[in-house]
């Protein structure tokens, strides 16, 4: 491919959220590569969903150092990109939890480097089939258009989740409190019981807070864990180098113990954890199919309240609305949920078997992104599903790739030049949502393709 007569190669990108961004970024660096279509159904190129959010209380859930920057060589760009635009940085550690639109000015000042130079073509516009024509791809759009590429990269993000089981339907459930005016006809003295207690639930509570509303929110999950707490988290000055074990018991016993380890002599949980997180892509490739389904049951919920954190200030305010009454969190299950002319009755079976039952105008689905792409009420992703040209991930969860990312197709053959980055690949890879993790497959990507 390092041919100075090769023939540039074509790229189609679908979807231009932050993975599509990153993509077009890295790739457009790559004297092999040509044009660049980047397609995104709702034009937000640069943000996608996760950096659209315009209130300075929706913030990244990292300190802004950990962003890093476009490439595997600037890993200072983001913070460097916030200094030279004043946006202040610290030294309050607090304050360095940036909102989630200072990111996406920063990948669209990135983007529009990359259109300035002509290579660029961003459409507002989706995708509806991918079909392999000779040596290449045939992309067909809601608009109908025909973009022939070399290269497709399937990019779509996180999916809003479907139904909750037992909930009636009606105008009083919101399953996608990210579209446009959601929110919107919550009333300040409306009663709002919000299922999920993950980071988006805790980004909702606080938009229903500075919204007004003054009653009672209830948060429920079966756990009932908010995020943890972050810190200032030193280098590890002695990470675990051998872990003897490929099981979920035996990694949990082990990550414990350097816990422990480590509490002896000062370094914060966190400290382990973000070491241990480096590996996660390592132990999940090596699980048998039995032990990533013992992972899901058991510590998935736990992993995720500890790997994705809040900053100090915001668990602060989750703790005081907790003493006065403005917030309740319950661990328990929602065996049913009624439609009544206001709302619905919920009723939930709480820690210890205890029934309760409770009247809310509004339910709020933040249980996360559906994760099983085979029920994701996508056009494209159905059709591709339908075709046989890509097939389902490890335990169900999103598509089907290799270790380069490339799609697997429903005869169990990756397909070269056909690509899946971010949550697709979860099923695959697992850590797969931060940028971080999208930035390095993106690079592992571009580094094949310069062989």
């Amino acid at each position: 491919m390092t041919s100075p007569n090769r023939t540039p190669l074509r790229v189609a990108i679908i979807g231009g959220g932050a993975a599509g961004t990153l993509a077009a970024i890295i790739l457009a660096k790559l004297p092999t590569i040509g044009g660049i279509t980047l397609l995104d159904r709702d034009g937000r190129f640069g943000r996608g969903l996760a950096y659209s959010a315009k209130e300075k209380w929706h913030r990244i859930n990292v300190p802004a150092y950990k962003m890093g920057g476009v490439g595997s060589e600037d890993a200072e760009a983001f913070v460097d990109w916030l200094a030279a635009n004043n946006h202040v940085t610290g030294p309050d550690y607090s304050d360095s939890f940036v909102p989630r639109w200072t990111y996406g000015d920063f990948l669209c000042a990135q983007l529009a480097e990359v259109e300035a130079g002509g290579q660029l073509d961003k459409r507002r516009d989706s995708a509806l089939r991918v079909e392999r024509i000779e040596a290449g791809y045939r992309v067909t759009t809601a608009a109908g258009d025909v973009i022939e590429s070399d290269l497709v990269f399937l990019c779509i993000g996180n999916h809003a989740p479907t139904g909750f089981a037992g909930v009636e339907a009606s105008s009083r459930v919101i399953s996608n409190v990210w579209a446009a005016g959601a929110l919107d006809p919550i009333a300040a003295d409306d009663a709002v019981l919000v299922i999920g207690t993950g980071a988006t639930a805790v980004d909702v509570v606080i938009d229903l807070v500075h919204r007004g509303v003054t009653r009672e929110i209830t948060m429920v999950s079966r756990r009932g864990l908010l995020p943890q707490v972050d810190v200032v988290t030193p280098a590890d000055p002695d990470p675990v180098e051998v872990w003897p074990v490929r099981t979920v018991r035996g990694l949990l016993r082990t990550l414990r113990e350097d816990i422990r380890r480590k509490a002896a002599t000062g370094i914060p949980w966190q400290t382990a954890i973000d070491s241990f997180r480096l590996r996660t892509k390592t132990f999940w490739t090596e699980f048998s199919a039995a032990e990533r389904a013992r992972f899901g049951r058991h510590l998935r919920a736990i992993w995720l309240v500890h790997r994705h954190r809040l900053a100090p200030d915001v668990a602060e305010l989750l703790a005081r609305w907790q003493g006065n009454g403005q917030l309740r969190v319950i661990a328990g299950r929602i065996m049913g949920a009624h439609a009544t002319p206001t709302g619905h009755e919920v009723t939930i079976r709480a820690r210890g078997n205890r029934m309760e039952t409770l009247a809310t105008n509004w339910i709020l689905n933040c249980t996360g992104p559906e994760e099983r792409y085979d029920r994701l009420d996508d056009p494209l992703v159905q059709s591709l599903l339908a075709a046989g040209r890509v097939r389902p991930g490890p335990q169900g969860l999103g598509l089907d790739v290799d270790e380069g990312c490339r799609l697997i197709d429903g005869s169990g053959n990756p397909q070269p030049g056909f690509y899946a980055i971010g949550p697709a690949t979860r099923g695959t890879f697992w850590e797969v949502t931060a940028a971080s993790n999208i930035r390095q497959q993106l690079v592992a990507v571009a580094e094949a393709l310069k062989s």
